[in-house]
């Protein structure tokens, strides 16, 4: 500690002596002598060259009593706006705004109107020409802060600067509380800011008195001196625009230091944030490599000038606005701001776009978001555009844009396309996604092949690459959250469905099968397989007041948690299936399964591709195979039954976007050589 405090006098001496040679301009009024007050005299107050300012204003009147700085109290009551008189009983009263003090001569305490005791750092002197109250007097009463100036023109100068409530204070958006103001100057409180850098702080005493603190902050050592601006950095002298003060409730420093130690300071509404700026992971974008980022706090920024020139995009300024250009896409950064304009709509930035030098440092894995880049990798800081590709995918019915990164093979699709309109937002937390898919509790990382699924550690086939909101997922991921993928080749599809299995069926349970075939008044062909739409809505209602639930074979592998179960099939494919059938299911919120003819799509009497996908779509009717042709299973040739299953089953994924995994044997005619297809397909 001596060897600091001994480094420390000589550099306050050395940064005197440069703040003199500089001729630092301050404009000031003229001294100003306080006029003498009742004429006595006193030998024991020593006269000092050295001035006060209070309020913009110069006094000559400083004395030194007993090694301490004193003042006429004439003084400030002229510079505070304070009522000065001399009691009979001989003692100083000062009042100001229905408050007073009564001060009396040797004393170290004055006198308020109710009787109690205002402690002085030292007694009062009466001299011959006036009162003398100890300088300090002015921080305890009038809250104020009194400071050497090492950087006033003047040789000696005291400041007295009025101190208030500042503003809360933030750094990388942890809350330091609330600072203070010195006059403009904004001084932050020290012991939080050190917990929350989880740096070091320890205090002592310099030969003067003053108290020292000495600051481990962030690897570099930051010396301090109460009521002094200079401070010393590893050893480096420096001068702060305000003085380092020490109040009964702890340490406040000028927030202008920290960027001494590489904070940026910036301010926002109701605060002054503060971002501590360190160099990071390596950044690329689409393929260059900018380097190490630069993180404030924990987000990483790279100048919006390498941004433009790693894409290749167009920069220019509108006044303090930067304005990136590119294909489509139109940015727009406000130094100090925490939001972004992307494409005319505002996004919250994790960290604000703030000044360096004449670049301005913008947060990347937003602006990468924004100009739809993926990020690559959850070590390096890769951003990549995501290609579409030729491929398209469906996931349950809902046609996808497949997509993929330059130079590599993995497709992927985009969530936010997958997402109902009315679904659950995913959670977002920096990196990390959390969401529902399927009914299945899935925890992504941008960047990583490792997932967590309700819960269990899963791996992907390729790592789920997600910037901001924008996330691009591996197709195969719904392979994973139980989805049958069907690949179409000729058309260069991929089918992904929920299918039910023979072995996850719940054992024990028996479930009525209702089966129709035509729903029509109008009876043209067969009449056993026709049901009017009367009888049919009358059975639809009786079914339901006698609490029955009609599923579909999508429902079977949760069918324990459905009490009394009823399935609703309809053969063959007719069109009144659209007609009359589909409004009565709407009607009565009923599902139902109808089996079609492929090769009859769109005959006379027979639904059409368009009406098959509509119906689908409702999610009230399952769409399974009852083959290609309708002709005997039994009488086919092996040949023959791979068209029949096969070419049936891709046919209709191709309309519904879903796999159909149930086949109805027409005329119920089977074989053993045609259950051995329909079991590979079925």
């Amino acid at each position: 500690m001596g060897h600091t405090l001994h480094r420390f006098a000589l550099g306050l001496l050395i940064v005197c002596l440069l703040a003199a040679l500089a001729g630092c301009k301050t404009v000031y009024s003229e001294p100003v002598t306080a006029p003498a007050f009742n004429g006595r005299a006193s030998t024991e107050l020593i006269p000092s060259d050295v001035k006060l300012e209070i309020n913009g204003t110069l006094y000559n009147g400083i004395y030194i009593y007993l090694g301490r700085p004193y003042v006429e109290a004439s003084i400030l009551a002229e510079a505070l706006g304070l009522e000065l008189s001399e009691p009979e009983d001989g003692s100083l009263m000062l009042e100001w705004e229905g408050q007073s003090l009564r001060f009396r001569e040797g004393d170290s305490a004055a006198r308020a109107a109710d009787g109690s005791l205002q402690a002085l750092p030292s007694p009062v002197v009466l001299g011959s020409a006036s009162w003398y109250l100890p300088l300090d007097t002015i921080d305890q009463i009038w809250d104020r802060y009194s400071y050497f100036d090492q950087e006033s023109q003047e040789d000696s100068l005291y400041r007295s600067l009025a101190l208030a409530q500042g503003p809360e204070i933030r750094l990388n958006g942890q809350s330091l509380g609330a600072g203070l103001l010195l006059d403009d100057k904004i001084l932050l409180p020290v012991e939080t800011l050190v917990q929350a850098a989880q740096g070091t702080m320890d205090t002592g005493t310099y030969v003067s008195g003053d108290a020292t603190l000495i600051l481990g902050l962030w690897g570099r050592e930051l010396e301090l001196l109460n009521r002094s601006a200079a401070a010393s950095l590893d050893g480096e002298w420096f001068l702060l625009p305000a003085p380092v003060c020490l109040r009964p409730d702890g340490w406040y420093l000028p927030a202008e230091a920290l960027e001494h130690l590489g904070c940026q300071i910036s301010r926002e509404e109701d605060a002054l944030a503060l971002w501590k700026l360190s160099e990071g992971p390596t950044l690329w974008l689409d393929g260059r490599c900018l380097g190490p980022a630069q993180t404030l706090g924990e987000t990483p920024c790279a100048a919006i000038s390498q941004v433009a020139e790693a894409l290749g995009a167009q920069l220019r300024k509108d006044g303090e606005a930067a304005i990136l250009s590119w294909g489509e896409h139109r940015l727009v950064f406000r130094p100090g701001s925490p939001r972004l304009e992307a494409d005319g709509k505002e996004m919250p930035l994790p960290a604000p776009s703030l000044p360096d030098a004449d670049e301005l440092l913008v947060p990347v894995e937003p602006v990468a978001s924004a100009l739809g880049l993926a990020r690559m990798d959850g070590v390096a800081l890769a951003f990549s555009r995501m290609e579409p590709r030729e491929t398209l995918l469906f996931a349950e019915g809902r046609q996808l844009q497949g997509w993929g990164l330059p130079d590599q093979e993995a497709l992927y699709f985009r969530l936010g396309d997958l997402l109902e309109e009315n679904a659950e937002a995913p959670a977002l937390e920096g990196n990390r996604l959390g969401l529902s898919l399927f009914g299945r509790a899935l925890t992504l990382e941008g960047g990583s092949a490792e997932a967590l699924l309700d819960g269990e550690a899963v791996k992907l086939s390729a790592p789920a690459y997600g910037c901001g909101e924008e996330w691009y997922l591996p197709a195969p991921l719904l392979t994973v959250l139980g989805l049958t993928e069907l690949q179409d080749p000729e058309l260069n599809q991929l089918y992904y469905t929920h299918i039910v299995k023979n072995d996850t069926l719940a054992e024990g349970y028996r479930i009525p099968v209702l089966m129709y075939h035509a729903v029509s008044d109008y009876t043209w062909g067969i009449p056993e397989l026709f049901v009017s739409p009367v009888k049919l809505e009358e059975q639809l209602q009786a079914m339901q007041e006698g609490g029955f639930t009609a599923v579909t074979f999508e429902d079977l592998d949760h069918i324990d948690e459905i009490e009394k179960p009823v399935m609703l099939t309809f053969d063959d494919g007719y069109d009144d299936n659209y007609t009359e059938l589909f409004p009565l299911l709407k009607k009565y919120n009923v599902k139902a399964t109808v089996f079609v003819i492929v090769n009859d799509l769109g005959k006379n009497h027979k639904l059409t591709r368009e009406q098959v996908k509509e119906m689908s779509d409702s999610g009230l009717v399952s769409i399974q195979s009852h083959t290609m042709s309708h002709n005997y299973l039994d009488l086919m040739s092996d040949s023959q039954l791979e068209y029949e299953h096969y070419n049936s089953m891709l046919e209709l994924a191709r309309i519904t976007g879903k796999q159909p995994f149930v086949m109805c044997y027409p005329t119920g005619k089977c074989s053993a050589p045609s259950r051995t297809f329909t079991a590979k397909y079925y």
